[in-house]
């Protein structure tokens, strides 16, 4: 066989699951190859072989510290750090860091406090509250959703994960991007969340659940068959 003689259609298969694995389809062909998966388990195998032997190159390499600038512009950024020298030790601070300033501060809060007491102030509405009963289908798994303003809540009322995989919990957007990874579920109890910021519920999203080696999706997409899918419903 040549280098120009086209791929077998086994040798195709083997190529999408290897793509699907290293995470380069987008768009179109990466909700193909997830459709797919759920539904050939032959195709669904093919990924996991591959995402495992991926996985086990990983683990290979030697993790390297990031350097103290990346750190220290990561903490920043979480708001967990100023960057090194950003303050002059000598400077006099401004008068609002000061004891006048501590005073004033709460001056506004008992004036703020008294506003939002006052009779016939209206307070600002609930966000409301969502649900999702994600349920195989074979019936063993069944997870509980809900989510409350923020604060989302998961259950796995029946159908804990296989040894040695776990249930990955996916944000499904109705404009056909890639899904977006919450997590796994834990093996018993429930795991509780806030919502990163852009995540926006309402009846148009779905969240479903993917089979995935233990630690979840090494490639931050799902390459497991989906087991269970279901839409947000108002409570």
């Amino acid at each position: 066989m040549t280098d120009d003689a086209p791929l077998t259609p086994p040798q195709e298969d083997q190529a999408l699951a290897a793509e699907m694995a290293l995470g380069l389809l987008e768009g179109a062909e990466l909700q193909a190859a997830q459709a797919r998966m759920a539904s050939d388990d032959a195709f669904a195998c093919a990924v996991r072989d591959w995402q495992e032997r991926l996985a086990g190159m990983a683990e290979g390499l030697t993790p390297v510290m990031a350097p103290a600038r990346a750190r220290n512009a990561i903490r920043e950024r979480l708001g967990h750090a100023s960057a090194p020298l950003a303050n002059d030790p000598n400077a006099s601070r401004a008068w609002w860091r000061g004891p006048m300033g501590a005073l004033a501060g709460l001056v506004a809060v008992g004036a703020t406090v008294a506003v939002l007491w006052l009779p016939g102030q209206q307070t600002a509405p609930a966000q409301p509250g969502f649900q999702a009963q994600l349920t195989a289908q074979d019936q063993a798994l069944r997870v509980a959703a809900r989510v409350d303003g923020r604060q989302m809540i998961f259950a796995i009322e029946s159908g804990p994960a296989p040894e040695g995989r776990d249930w990955e919990i996916w944000w499904v957007e109705p404009d056909g991007s890639a899904p977006v990874s919450l997590g796994v579920l834990p093996r018993s109890g429930d795991m509780r969340m806030t919502l990163p910021e852009g995540m926006e519920p309402s009846p148009q999203i779905q969240i479903a659940l993917s089979d995935e080696p233990q630690g979840g999706s090494p490639m931050g997409q799902a390459t497991g068959p989906v087991v269970a899918i279901a839409p947000l419903t108002s409570l």
